[in-house]
């Protein structure tokens, strides 16, 4: 068996529009990168954690925390810089099989639940592995029925088939799929030519801080474990 070197790249950018300062904000008193950079270590998993950024100022956060930082280039920096422009760059400058990016607005991703993520990747002919979560209940795309049938009773939702959505928390790329998806599409985010699964995320985990309103949430989330903890 060919030992394939596995990356972790947390993604924080230091501008944020929507929430301020949204990487560097504390949550339970530490920046929230530094949840989903704890929960990479402790997993295991990686033969290399790297969080991805312009700012200085989150590399020396990313070093303390005994991380590697690498410095994206200030055009990758910008609101129209997307996640295969960043990605792309980090593919062409450092060395490895696979990697993982691992969300920091996704803060409750558990070490267990990114160990189980990097050996579906690593066991199976998969190049790309997306996370997704499950909304089991009646769901409409441009005003028709996905998962049930208006012309039927509805039946309880825990028998209805689930619509999985992006949790976005975890995705993972072989390289070389990667890059060939780039060369010839522009994009690699979703797949594109390739092997692509998906591995389900459930409760926590699934939050994604993209408002102000997720942030009281994460929040919220945050209070409600360390009181069970006590």
């Amino acid at each position: 068996v060919v030992e394939v070197k596995i990356v972790c790249m947390i993604p924080a950018r230091e501008g944020s529009k929507r929430v301020k300062n949204k990487n560097t904000r504390l949550l339970g008193g530490i920046p929230l990168l530094c949840h989903s950079i704890r929960a990479a270590k402790l997993s295991g998993c990686f033969d290399e954690i790297y969080v991805n950024s312009e700012s200085s100022m989150i590399g020396d956060i990313a070093r303390k925390e005994g991380v590697r930082f690498y410095k994206r280039p200030d055009r990758l920096s910008s609101d129209t810089a997307t996640n295969d422009d960043f990605t792309e760059d980090f593919r062409h400058n450092i060395d490895c099989g696979i990697v993982v990016q691992l969300l920091c607005t996704s803060p409750f991703v558990t070490p267990g639940e990114i160990v189980d993520f990097v050996s579906k990747m690593e066991s199976s002919d998969t190049d790309t592995l997306i996370s997704v979560k499950d909304n089991q209940i009646e769901c409409v795309y441009k005003g028709q029925p996905i998962n049930f049938d208006q012309k039927l009773p509805t039946p309880p939702s825990q028998d209805l088939e689930p619509v999985k959505a992006y949790a976005c928390s975890l995705m993972g790329w072989r390289k070389d799929n990667f890059l060939m998806n780039m060369d010839r599409y522009g994009c690699a985010y979703h797949g594109g030519e390739g092997n692509i699964n998906f591995i389900t995320l459930k409760g926590f985990s699934e939050i994604d801080i993209d408002r102000e309103e997720d942030f009281a949430m994460a929040e919220a989330v945050w209070g409600y474990l360390n009181a069970r903890k006590n």
